[in-house]
């Protein structure tokens, strides 16, 4: 099921008694859920499994009060056949929301229950700007500082703000003259302390972007530190590759939407987008097959382990493409 028909399920409030929401963009499945509960006008309920309120759902009293049950990764339901079985007519005027960051498709549960669940793929980074900007006045290069530190997750982006807005309360940040830069003071104070939390970013990264970006002093540079903890050559060769390949897919698509012609996710997109256009094809298509050939090398032992990246590092940097 799409995401647009559970919209049409809420605009006709006519609801299936079973909906599995898949993906790990929380927060927009929870304003779906929310709505849901506020249209169907019953309470919203997060139980463990659907277990703990069989009794509940199945008691025949007079009283019936019907609810919005939301379970995440239950796995009785999932493993459990008669449960499943069972799952339609024990509902009755009650709606179960399972959340699952991805099941198994191998299962029965996944071929029987393949259309209820709904994907939630993660906002495009257009759409997601625009949802941060309406939560707190950010400049665009701090906004996409932000997503790219939450990893285009709009669940993560919305708990960081939420620290942003308490320092400026507790500083007492205000707006002058209708021109508001205090978000953008609270953001950089904040990601200086270290309070907004950014994943460690190896030197592995830094290399490779320095050779995606042609910059060669810094790359030689950042080998350096590469060898200095160790790194492996295989593991650099590899990265490489993949954030080569990636550029070189972003670079030659003709399709409006990148991620649905190449399978790229937008973080990844986003990331080789800053590579594009520092070399041509051909250049990217070269430093996909010196990885390769280098590797072969390393497996076959016919190059020397310890000389090879110097080795792509002349022939990648040295070359004019």
């Amino acid at each position: 099921m799409e995401v647009a028909e559970l919209k049409g399920h809420i605009q006709s409030k006519k609801f299936n008694p079973f909906y599995i929401f898949e993906g790990s963009e929380w927060k927009v499945q929870r304003i779906y859920i929310e709505q849901i509960a506020k249209v169907a006008g019953k309470e919203l309920k997060y139980v463990d499994s659907i277990t703990d309120i069989y009794g509940k759902i199945t008691n025949t009293s007079f009283i019936k009060k019907s609810y919005v049950y939301v379970v995440r990764d239950d796995k009785e339901l999932v493993s459990s056949e008669k449960l499943q079985s069972q799952l339609s007519s024990i509902m009755g005027n009650n709606i179960l929301i399972m959340q699952s960051d991805g099941l198994d498709k191998r299962t029965k549960f996944y071929k029987a229950y393949k259309g209820a669940i709904i994907e939630f793929e993660p906002l495009k980074p257009q759409i997601l700007k625009k949802y941060i900007q309406k939560e707190i006045a950010l400049s665009d290069a701090n906004c996409d500082k932000l997503m790219e530190i939450c990893e285009y997750d709009y669940g993560r982006c919305l708990l960081e703000i939420d620290k942003i807005q308490q320092y400026r309360t507790a500083q007492g940040l205000y707006d002058i003259d209708n021109n508001d830069h205090t978000g953008d003071d609270a953001f950089k104070a904040l990601l200086n302390k270290g309070v907004i939390y950014q994943l460690p970013k190896d030197a592995i990264f830094d290399f490779v972007d320095a050779i995606l970006d042609k910059k060669t002093d810094l790359s030689f540079d950042l080998y350096q530190q590469c060898l200095a903890v160790g790194e492996s050559v295989m593991v650099m060769l590899t990265v490489l590759y993949n954030n080569a390949k990636a550029t070189l897919q972003v670079q030659s698509c003709k399709s409006g939407d990148i991620g649905k012609a190449t399978g790229l996710s937008y973080f990844q997109i986003t990331n080789a987008k800053k590579h594009c256009r520092k070399y041509n094809n051909r250049g990217l298509i070269n430093i996909m097959k010196q990885c390769q050939k280098c590797q072969q090398g390393i497996v076959t032992g016919t190059m020397d382990e310890e000389y090879v990246m110097e080795y792509i590092l002349s022939n990648v940097l040295g070359g004019d493409t």
